[in-house]
Formats: structure tokens, C-alpha cells, sequence
């Protein structure tokens, strides 16, 4: 019995000190002009429910969200020192929070408050014309 406890211990241990450092991996961004720059002629990638999602930023502060059949233009801006705001008909205002990846350029945490849910996405330079 006391053996399972001291694996049982370990165990929780181990995946603690394994989210841990999972979370030194991700820098927050809290600076405007690199949010600026983070929307600025950038195409995002990520899944939501399974389908992909390609959302294409220019950096006049418009946009489009292509998911599936459905297209939704949206207009963005930089809000204080660390959020960057989409608008679009569908949602409304979105005010999204970001954390980089340092390992892996290109890869983002965004945190929204429409729907709280934390979204791993691709960022890639370039858009198409819209």
C-alpha cells in the first residue's frame, strides 16, 4: 500500500513540474507594437471544432475569417498594451490576449474573451488580396 502512495506521489509530482515548464515556453506579449505587428499582412491558421480555420489580417485594420462555406469580414485594433480587439457581424467586439512560443517562431496562445477559450495558432507573413 505504501508503495502505490509513493507512486501515486511521484506521479502527480512528475506532471506538475512538467506543466511547469510547458508554461516557461510561452512569453506573453504585452507590448502594442508588437501586437501591431503580430496583425500586420499576416495569415493565422488554427482548427475550431475540428474544421480549419484561415484568418487573413491586413494592416490597414481589416480582415477575413474563412472557415468552411462561411467568410466574415473584420476590422481590428490594438487595445491598451496587450490586447488586440476583431469586430466582425457574427460576434461582435473580441478582445483577445497573446503568448508566443519561444521555441517555435510563427506558433501563438490567443486567449478571447467572446467565448474563453484558448486557441493555439499558426501565424504566417503574407495575406491574398481580400
Amino acid at each position: 500500500m505504501a508503495s502505490r502512495i509513493i507512486v501515486l506521489i511521484t506521479g502527480v509530482i512528475f506532471f506538475m513540474l512538467s506543466g511547469l515548464a510547458a508554461s516557461q515556453d510561452w512569453v506573453d506579449i504585452k507590448n502594442p507594437e508588437e501586437l501591431r505587428a503580430l496583425y500586420s499582412n499576416k495569415t493565422f491558421r488554427h482548427t475550431f471544432a475540428g474544421v480549419p480555420v484561415v484568418e487573413h489580417y491586413r494592416a490597414d485594420g481589416k480582415g477575413i475569417s474563412i472557415s468552411g462555406d462561411h467568410r466574415r469580414l473584420k476590422t481590428w485594433e490594438v487595445k491598451g498594451n496587450d490586447q488586440v480587439c476583431t469586430s466582425d457581424a457574427w460576434k461582435g467586439t473580441d478582445c483577445c490576449r497573446f503568448q508566443r512560443n519561444k521555441k517555435y517562431p510563427g506558433e501563438y496562445v490567443r486567449r478571447c474573451t467572446y467565448d474563453n477559450v484558448m486557441t493555439i495558432i499558426k501565424v504566417e507573413d503574407g495575406i491574398p488580396e481580400f
